[in-house]
């Protein structure tokens, strides 16, 4: 796996893990439900941390609904950003980040790449 692909699995898993981290503290601290708005800043995080794991075997469609979803990430950690929520930058950055690093020319080829089982990938 090239270095901006693995970088960004890396981005992926930190960014989830530091939102479920900072969710159980916000939870011990003011409660339950603004536990829920604070965590549901980290949605997209959540659904990347779930592509990650596809990162090893799957083909470009992976790699485009990453990018598509960081997009998304970026939109909503701007608006939380603006509304004043605290730590919205983190989901900003990661977005970007992620964004960057799967927009690269080694990501794209990698997830391009001849399989093993000899099935070609399916893009024009």
């Amino acid at each position: 796996m090239p270095g901006p692909v693995r970088a960004a699995q890396i981005v992926m898993f930190a960014t989830f893990g530091t939102g479920v981290l900072l969710t159980v503290l916000v939870a011990a601290g003011e409660g339950a439900e603004a536990a829920g708005r604070f965590f549901s800043g980290y949605l997209m995080p959540a659904v990347l941390f779930v592509l990650a794991f596809f990162f090893q075997k799957a083909g470009n469609g992976v790699r485009v609904a990453s990018i598509v979803l960081a997009c998304l990430q970026i939109l909503f950690a701007l608006s939380g950003t603006a509304r004043g929520v605290p730590l919205g930058i983190v989901p900003l950055g990661t977005g970007i980040a992620v964004l960057v690093l799967l927009s690269r020319e080694p990501a794209k080829q990698w997830f391009r790449r001849q399989r093993a089982n000899g099935v070609p990938p399916q893009y024009s």
